[in-house]
């Protein structure tokens, strides 16, 4: 390898680096959501990053890369979900490992609201469930949630209108208690 390929590289992995940094978080709930394990959204996610480095050439624009890495996330998840036999785990041992990936207090603290939220989406059907999670959780517009979906972004207007609408008649007893709507 040359110095100057070396230097290229060197300066790519940086851009990668900066333009990862702020959707990380998102990215990772993303995983979470998909996988529904916290050990199992930490591989996949690290599966996609891997691969997002690898193909980063492949980027046009640095404003598109959260939609752009968000659809390796989704695809590498599709890929794995094939692949694999699906594996029952217990709901004792889902909940546990919630708790060692956020830490015990964190997991007291929010085990009760996060719990009806996830019984909530978990109602949802799954293409509803992962628009809903994309656009609302990770804070992408419909356009770009339609591109890590490979649908078009009318669907996923439609898919996010009846998941909120879903959730919405779901969570509106929780909202009343916590003083959100009176």
């Amino acid at each position: 390898m040359s110095l100057r390929d070396a230097l290229h590289r060197r300066r790519q992995r940086m851009r990668f680096e900066r333009l990862l940094a702020p959707c990380l978080d998102g990215l990772y709930r993303f995983a979470c959501q998909l996988e529904r394990d916290p050990v199992s959204a930490e591989d996949l996610l690290q599966q996609a990053l891997v691969t997002a480095l690898d193909r980063f050439d492949q980027l046009r624009e640095d404003a598109a890369f959260r939609a752009w890495v968000s659809r390796i996330v989704y695809r590498s998840w599709q890929n794995r979900r094939s692949r694999r036999a699906e594996v029952l785990v217990l709901p004792h041992e889902l909940e546990r490992r919630r708790a060692l990936a956020i830490g015990p207090d964190a997991a007291c603290a929010d085990r009760r609201l996060g719990a009806r939220i996830s019984q909530a989406l978990d109602l949802l059907p799954a293409n509803q469930a992962e628009a809903v999670w994309l656009v609302d959780g990770m804070g992408l517009q419909f356009s770009e949630a339609a591109e890590v979906l490979g649908v078009r972004p009318g669907t996923v207007a439609s898919r996010v209108a009846r998941a909120r609408a879903a959730l919405r008649a779901d969570l509106i007893d929780l909202a009343h208690e916590r003083g959100v709507l009176r």
